[in-house]
């Protein structure tokens, strides 16, 4: 038995005991690096988990809301330009005017045609597109069917003003009283038209007409004083184009009257009556001998000139 112990290891001993050597030591470094990749994975999750912990712990700062701002009010809306034109025109017994009776020095025509609308009124107003000229229309209830002409002439711009419901001397100058009752009557056709009543009239024949004293004496010297304390004014002319001479009156004729030098406002006066066909046709040639003059047309209101003619009744 002690020789066998003292015996020196064989070669192969020694191989196998070096190859147990190896296998030990790979075992004890396997199980070192696994045991420091757990160590390390448990601190991180450790680490995660403090970290998760201390978020969740933390309160929770609730910025107070900022206060909303109060609404401005809104502003008051402006009127539209049309209901601003329908107030400057409309019919206002209580409204103060300072009406201008002098020429302001403006080289301006005002357009003014009677006794529409008519057959005739849709051409006059196209020729007034063309040129861009503005009128007034003094209308009468004859025809019934042209009616919307009033609606659609002051939709382009044109003013509307009353002239009479019937047009007949004889019933409308035998008493204020039945002046009035055909001015209003009038009035209620072209508020079916436009929504008011305009405050712009001319008197059948002008103010200076002699016929009215066939029928009621003196009424014209009433009616100029009473018509404006209703709130209305009237106009006459300064300038005629001899239209109502009669019917079918040659162009020329009405070119010539109405061509005028020397005047700076001018009042001009022409007839929308179906009869009136060549007033129509001598239109382009009057407009643009007043443009080549460097004259102006504009509808009235309010600010225009007021052409008055001397009461003979």
């Amino acid at each position: 038995m002690a020789g066998r112990a003292g015996r020196r290891p064989s070669a192969q001993d020694q191989q196998r005991h070096a190859r147990g050597l190896l296998v030990v030591t790979m075992v004890l470094v396997v199980a070192l690096l696994g045991g420091v990749g757990a160590l390390s994975a448990l601190v991180v999750a450790g680490a995660s988990g403090e970290a998760d912990s201390q978020v969740r712990e933390l309160p929770t700062i609730v910025e107070p809301a900022a206060p909303e701002p109060e609404p401005e009010p809104e502003p008051e809306p402006e009127p539209a330009q049309d209901d601003t034109r329908a107030a400057e025109l409309a019919l206002d017994p209580d409204r103060q005017t300072d009406w201008n009776y002098e020429s302001n020095g403006e080289k301006i025509v005002y357009l003014t045609f009677d006794d529409g609308p008519s057959k005739n009124t849709g051409r006059v107003l196209d020729i007034l597109d063309q040129y861009g000229a503005k009128a007034t229309f003094f209308v009468t209830g004859h025809e019934p069917d042209y009616r919307s002409s009033i609606k659609d002439a002051y939709d382009r711009g044109h003013s509307i003003g009353l002239h009479s419901m019937t047009h007949d001397y004889d019933k409308i100058y035998v008493s204020e009283e039945a002046f009035f009752a055909d001015l209003e009557q009038v009035g209620e056709v072209v508020k079916e038209q436009i929504g008011f009543v305009p405050y712009l009239t001319r008197f059948p024949g002008g103010a200076s007409n002699t016929i009215s004293a066939n029928y009621c004496t003196g009424i014209m010297s009433a009616l100029v004083e009473d018509v404006p304390a209703r709130g209305y004014q009237f106009y006459d002319w300064n300038v005629t184009s001899a239209d109502a001479s009669g019917n079918n009156v040659p162009a020329e004729t009405i070119v010539q009257s109405s061509c005028v030098e020397g005047y700076t406002n001018i009042m001009l006066l022409f007839h929308d009556a179906a009869t009136k066909t060549t007033t129509v046709d001598a239109l382009p040639q009057i407009i643009e001998f007043y443009q080549e003059r460097g004259y102006e047309f504009r509808a009235i209101d309010r600010e225009s000139f007021v052409c008055h003619h001397g009461v003979n009744n």
